[in-house]
């Protein structure tokens, strides 16, 4: 049984997020680390794209981008603030298109992203997949599931 996704088709992505963050600067030699960078979004797809880019100073060379976090509310409250935690931890690298396909552990989700601290400045692109989604173990499922359901459902039915 296998998963089909489109991904090479342009119309299938969405972009929904795009944001520049900079490090504060203290003086010529400090600045405040970029803190964690939430997206203002509630997701439902779990097939997203991502973009990271940096001013890399001259003479370095750097790949690694730092971490795209899948959180997700646990349904307790601590102090009257609800409780997250992160789901998925996925590895981000610098100057490409990444793919992340999220486990479809919860009905919806947020994302935020952990930079480097030695970034001074970050760009970030999160697009969504929108394109035909068939996943043929669910289908099979559903086909072999639902007839037993509704002849269970008659059964109760006619007791």
């Amino acid at each position: 049984m296998t998963r089909t996704l489109q991904l090479g088709n342009a119309d299938n992505w969405q972009q929904i997020f795009n944001t520049s963050v900079a490090a504060v600067t203290l003086n010529s030699t400090a600045y405040v680390p970029i803190p964690e960078i939430t997206a203002p979004l509630l997701l439902e797809t779990h097939v997203l794209a991502t973009y990271i880019t940096t001013n890399i100073p001259e003479g370095r060379k750097w790949n690694f981008a730092g971490f795209l976090n899948q959180k997700f509310e646990l349904g307790l409250t601590v102090g009257g603030t609800p409780e997250a935690d992160n789901l998925t931890r996925r590895k981000l690298w610098l100057n490409r298109i990444q793919l992340i396909i999220l486990p479809k552990l919860t009905a919806n989700y947020a994302i935020s992203f952990d930079v480097p601290e030695w970034f001074k400045n970050v760009n970030v692109t999160l697009w969504q997949y929108v394109g035909v989604d068939y996943d043929s173990t669910e289908q099979a499922l559903s086909a072999d599931v639902m007839p037993a359901l509704t002849r269970i459902e008659s059964k109760i039915d006619a007791l």
